[in-house]
């Protein structure tokens, strides 16, 4: 067959090496030949995740908490300052009644305390 058209083996030879150019730059088009083998996720057994599960209800939880904490340390404040009252209120009565002699400076700065703690339980019980 070559011998019959002696151009047709030198077309053959350009033919081939456009389909053979051809092929490799096809090849090389694609950056990201596919893959040998596929990535099957983990089955390891986990814990369930409790904020997909219940959502914010730990934020909540937390909140909760903290009110109730908080409300405890008010309520332990009142009767501190309560009891701080009732003492300096029972001082004075004695002091008044047996009449002692504890100047009248002394007897205002106890009034002045019980209506600064007066005050301040006050504001602690509309807080609520």
């Amino acid at each position: 067959m070559q011998g019959s058209c002696p151009g047709f083996g030198s077309a053959r030879f350009i033919l081939y090496a456009v389909i053979l150019s051809a092929g490799v730059a096809l090849g090389q088009s694609n950056p990201n030949p596919p893959a040998s083998h596929v990535a099957i996720p983990n089955p390891t057994p986990r814990e369930p995740d409790l904020e997909k599960v219940y959502g914010d209800d730990s934020k909540d939880q937390k909140k909760q908490q903290t009110l109730l904490l908080q409300g405890q340390l008010r309520a332990r404040e009142i009767w501190l300052e309560s009891n701080q009252i009732l003492l300096l209120a029972q001082q004075l009565q004695q002091e008044v009644v047996t009449k002692k002699s504890a100047s009248m400076a002394a007897n205002a700065a106890k009034v002045g305390q019980i209506e600064k703690l007066a005050q301040s339980v006050q504001e602690k019980m509309k807080e609520h």
